[in-house]
C-alpha cells in the first residue's frame, strides 16, 4: 500500500507555513514525500490517505479558512489518518501549552467526525509587526494592550522535528 502524504495548513503572518515546511522537510528525511499546500488552495483530497494539518490559535480560535476546509472536505478527511499540529503559545509556561491545548480540543468539538490520531501543540511566533490587515490596524489604535506585547518567537525545532519523524514512523508502519 503506497501513502500519499498532504502537510495542508492556515497561516496569517507565515509562521505556520514554516512550520510546515520544516515538517515535509523532516518526512523526507525520513524517506517518504509529502506535497504542502495552503488549505486555502486545496480544492481536492482525490489520492491523499495521510494529513497532516496545521493552524494557529488566534485568541483561542482557529482562522477561518481553516474551518472552511474541514467543513467543505468533510468527507475525504473522515477516511483518512489525521494528524495536527497547533501553534499558540508564546510564552514558555506550561499553563499556556494547557490552555492552547483546551482552546484546541473545544474547536475540534465543531468536527465530532474528526477522529486524530495525534494532536501536537507548538509553541508560536507573535511579532505585532507581522500582523496581516486588519489586524494589523489593531497596533495603531491608541492604548491597545496588544502595542504593549513583546516579540516572542518560541517555536520548537527539535520538537518539531522529533514529532514528524514520530508520524513518518506510524505511517511507514502502517504501509
Amino acid at each position: 500500500m503506497s501513502s500519499s502524504i498532504l502537510v495542508a495548513y492556515a497561516t496569517r503572518s507565515g509562521s505556520t507555513a514554516e512550520v510546515s515546511e520544516s515538517i515535509v522537510a523532516a518526512l523526507r528525511e525520513a524517506g517518504l514525500w509529502a506535497d504542502l499546500v495552503p488549505v486555502s488552495k486545496i480544492e481536492s483530497l482525490q489520492g491523499t490517505t495521510d494529513l497532516i494539518l496545521g493552524a494557529p490559535l488566534y485568541i483561542g480560535k482557529f482562522p477561518r479558512d481553516f474551518h472552511q476546509f474541514l467543513a467543505h472536505q468533510r468527507s475525504a478527511i473522515a477516511k483518512m489518518r489525521t494528524w495536527c499540529f497547533v501553534l499558540g503559545p508564546t510564552r514558555r509556561e506550561p499553563a499556556d501549552f494547557d490552555a492552547a491545548r483546551k482552546q484546541a480540543e473545544q474547536q475540534f468539538t465543531h468536527y465530532p467526525w474528526l477522529h486524530l490520531a495525534g494532536l501536537q501543540i507548538f509553541g508560536g511566533r507573535w511579532d505585532a509587526s507581522l500582523l496581516p490587515f486588519p489586524f494589523s490596524l489593531a497596533r495603531r489604535l491608541p492604548f491597545n494592550p496588544l502595542a504593549k506585547v513583546p516579540g516572542e518567537d518560541i517555536r520548537d525545532s527539535t520538537a518539531i522535528h522529533d514529532w514528524s519523524l514520530a508520524i513518518a514512523g506510524q505511517i511507514k508502519h502502517a504501509a
